[in-house]
């Protein structure tokens, strides 16, 4: 026998609410607030247990807060701001516009407000739990429903696709929650998969990785070892003619590491010959791990303790299940190897411990909806103009003097009623759309569609998308400039079909 078949059963609904939204990261907070601020009854299902998903709970915050997605024209100059970096860096009036950009730029500016109770961030696993308390406050304040613990299993489908509520599943059994409307913010598209939208594979483009801390730190003995290394040994040969060709390592993908990797030349290739150990460890047969290792550029240890990520690539599918179960287990793995050559080999951390690492490993992406409009590389290199633009984002690669507008079609998957993606389950990669600030605006517009759509009872494609711009723009999202926008708004929509013709 191949298959069984599930016999067919009675599941409770235990909710019936205008707006349900799955995945609480970023987007999913974003939307959820929208939504239930608007008068709009949400129920927020989470499967992690607590809000904020790769930045909170998932551990991965240790790049920065992009500034640029919430103006900018105001934060050209200053793109980003480090997660770690004191908030007085930030020019007092800058803060006051980036209190007022939309939920993102609130989001942010609680992050930072908390600086006043707890001082400056310290460290990753400090700001995933600042994140979280944010966005957990934020969704409770709103008066959203919330379900931790809880994965969204499947889909109400009526018609066969129409999408009407989620049947999720939690130490309580398996429920169903009837829904006006349903938004996956899931970072795979997975309520969409359920739903029988088609999908676009954009799960090989960016490199994961799983964040750690260890701690028991020298931090001074460490740094009189680095700084005596400002020249890479003698072994840093090896690196290029035997380390880097025997892992198969893609330099130029994670060319930073080995940057980094130099000063340790001659003590990789020690352990290596005595222990076994590979500062490029593999991952089964279908990747291989690269540590960030401390060095003298600013990632070093400090407060006795070292924090950082290890970057894993490969063919790895993501939506594999026997790929990631060896991912999850080669990386913890690795990472124990790592902190026993730190021990063994690296003045300093004589009696360093793995402290700490991130329960799931940061994908960084998925599979995505086929949405109505897909935001391509050819639209950033032309910074193009939408006249259903919800948001702008920019990926540097192609275009670092101006944001391409991300329409609101690119949240509307194709053949299916009801459902909105947000967040990285709804665009393509490349290009690059996933930073933080961005999703959240992408949430923003997913869950205040769903709201207008659910107040008005209309489908998400017959919002009255001048009503759901001007709600945007009022609220502090940058959709671009005001003039640009009042231009926008003083003339008719045309339908969602016709606005291909309208691209600039």
């Amino acid at each position: 026998m191949t298959h069984i078949i599930e016999p067919e059963r009675r599941i409770p609904i235990i909710a019936d609410v205008d707006v349900a939204v799955a995945g609480g990261g970023g987007a999913g907070v974003g939307a959820a607030v929208a939504a239930a601020r608007l008068g709009a009854s949400v129920m927020l299902v989470d499967r992690l247990g607590a809000l904020g998903g790769c930045m909170g709970p998932g551990g991965w915050n240790a790049g920065a807060f992009s500034l640029k997605n919430l103006d900018f024209e105001r934060f050209r100059e200053q793109p980003y701001f480090a997660f770690q970096a004191p908030r007085e860096q930030i020019e007092a009036d800058a803060m006051d516009v980036i209190r007022r950009c939309g939920i993102a730029g609130e989001w942010m500016s609680r992050v930072f407000d908390m600086d006043d109770d707890f001082g400056c961030r310290r460290n990753l696993a400090d700001v995933s739990n600042r994140i979280a308390d944010v966005c957990g406050r934020m969704v409770d304040e709103a008066g959203v429903r919330l379900m931790l613990d809880t994965t969204a299993a499947d889909v109400v489908l009526e018609d066969g696709k129409t999408v009407c509520g989620l049947i999720v599943e939690n130490a309580s059994g398996r429920a169903a929650i009837r829904a006006k409307v349903v938004i996956d913010a899931t970072a795979n598209a997975s309520v969409a998969q359920r739903a029988g939208a088609p999908l676009v594979a954009s799960n090989w483009e960016p490199s994961m990785n799983i964040t750690f801390g260890i701690g028991g730190t020298d931090d001074e003995r460490f740094k009189q070892f680095i700084d005596g290394r400002k020249e890479p040994p003698a072994d840093n040969k090896w690196i290029d003619e035997v380390m880097i060709p025997e892992a198969g390592y893609i330099w130029w993908r994670l060319g930073a590491h080995i940057s980094r990797m130099r000063p340790y030349a001659d003590l990789f290739k020690k352990a290596q010959e005595e222990t076994g150990y590979r500062a490029v460890g593999r991952v089964g047969d279908v990747g291989i791990i690269a540590a960030v290792f401390p060095g003298p550029d600013g990632k070093t240890s400090q407060d006795s303790m070292f924090w950082g990520r290890a970057d894993i690539d490969g063919k790895i599918d993501t939506l594999d299940g026997d790929h990631m179960t060896t991912v999850e287990r080669d990386a913890r793995r690795y990472m124990m190897d790592t902190t026993r050559f730190l021990r063994q080999y690296v003045p300093g951390f004589e009696n360093a411990y793995l402290l700490y690492l991130s329960p799931y490993i940061g994908t960084r992406g998925g599979r995505a909806i086929e949405a109505e409009r897909i935001v391509n590389e050819d639209d950033l290199h032309a910074a193009r103009r939408f006249d259903d633009v919800i948001a702008r984002g920019q990926d540097g690669r192609y275009r670092k003097d101006a944001p391409t507008d991300v329409p609101y079609r690119q949240l509307l998957p194709r053949r299916v009623e009801n459902l909105l993606a947000a967040g990285v389950s709804a665009h393509r990669k490349p290009p690059n759309l996933r930073e933080r600030t961005l999703v959240i605006h992408m949430g923003q517009a997913a869950g205040t569609a769903a709201a207008l759509a659910a107040a008005s009872g209309v489908t998400v494609r017959e919002v009255d998308l001048r009503r759901l711009q001007r709600i945007l723009f009022e609220e502090g999202v940058d959709l671009g400039g005001k003039d640009h926008v009042q231009a926008l708004l003083a003339k008719p929509a045309a339908p969602l079909s016709e606005h291909a013709k309208r691209e600039v």
